[in-house]
């Protein structure tokens, strides 16, 4: 454990008192630092986040972070990590949610590359009900990739995790209601309103997911490179249909995907049910299966 990782464990655990005792890291991305912890009012283990110190430097995005964690709070749905609790101390933002015993999807791409189609299915399927869970709730996640699929090996389901981090960090010069003139996200998943800092809705999510499945097939992502040549494409250029890079993906599989990758938010799929409902058809028969207790 490096001495920065040492300094902030410290430091976090000095503001998050005896009821969370940290144990060690689990991962950090571009947004912040999760470690293992043990409730120990409720003898459980749980995950807490840390947002990187340096983002949070603004009073406006302590204030953002905190009301939306009060709203990502109320989500409850077995496609979603549960958040148990947020707090600011000592110049830290933290929240604390539930742990997935598991891998997140990157762990995975990063191992296999692309994935068999019944799997992507199940996955994408998985997700498009959390999306239209929080649409319902009207909670936009902002940052749907892989980094943030939490893949549950004790019963195989793909879980989102991080909503509202994005919008948290949103700079002060976007509408505050839906962050129209700010592009907050990941250039790779960005829909084209998101890279052009328009207003967003479901249907950026949905977007997202569609990039999250295409890299699931293809091995990755529809457009690489330079992070503003990734945006751009995003706006203006048609990715290469998955049916010319991954032959045995099922058809109705592929055209949900490339379906989700619209540029015209009218022309995706208009809600998450919309997404899971076309899915549910499309496994193979006798296609791969996760077994209970472990990702296959």
């Amino acid at each position: 454990m490096s001495d920065v990782t040492v300094d902030l464990l410290t430091a976090l655990q000095g503001a998050l008192g005896p009821q969370y005792r940290l144990e060690r890291e689990l991962g950090r991305g571009g947004m912040g630092v999760v470690f293992l912890a043990t409730d120990t009012t409720l003898d459980r283990r749980v995950a807490v986040k840390v947002v990187h110190p340096e983002l949070t430097t603004h009073g406006s995005v302590v204030r953002r972070f905190l009301a939306e964690a009060r709203t990502i709070a109320r989500l409850r749905h077995q496609g979603i990590v549960a958040v148990h609790t947020a707090g600011s101390a000592d110049g830290l933002l933290y929240y604390v949610m539930d742990e997935v015993e598991g891998e997140s999807l990157r762990d995975r791409l990063n191992r296999e590359l692309r994935l068999p189609a019944g799997d992507v299915e199940r996955i994408l399927a998985d997700l498009a009900a959390a999306l239209d869970a929080a649409a319902r709730a009207g909670v936009v996640h902002r940052d749907v990739k892989p980094e943030n699929v939490l893949l549950d090996a004790v019963t195989g389901r793909a879980m989102l995790a991080d909503f509202g981090i994005a919008r948290a960090m949103e700079g002060d010069t976007g509408d505050p209601a839906t962050g129209q003139g700010v592009a907050v996200g990941t250039p790779a998943y960005m829909s084209p309103e998101q890279a052009s800092g328009e207003a967003v809705d479901c249907r950026s999510d949905i977007y997202a997911l569609g990039v999250v499945g295409y890299e699931m097939l293809t091995g990755h992502p529809p457009f690489r490179g330079a992070h503003r040549v990734v945006v751009s494409k995003h706006i203006a250029e048609r990715p290469v249909p998955v049916s010319r890079l991954r032959a045995d993906a099922p058809a109705a599989l592929a055209a949900a995907v490339m379906r989700a990758l619209a540029k015209a938010p009218e022309q995706r799929w208009q809600t998450g049910e919309a997404l899971r409902l076309a899915l549910a058809g499309t496994t193979p028969v006798g296609g791969h299966s996760w077994r209970r207790g472990r990702i296959a």
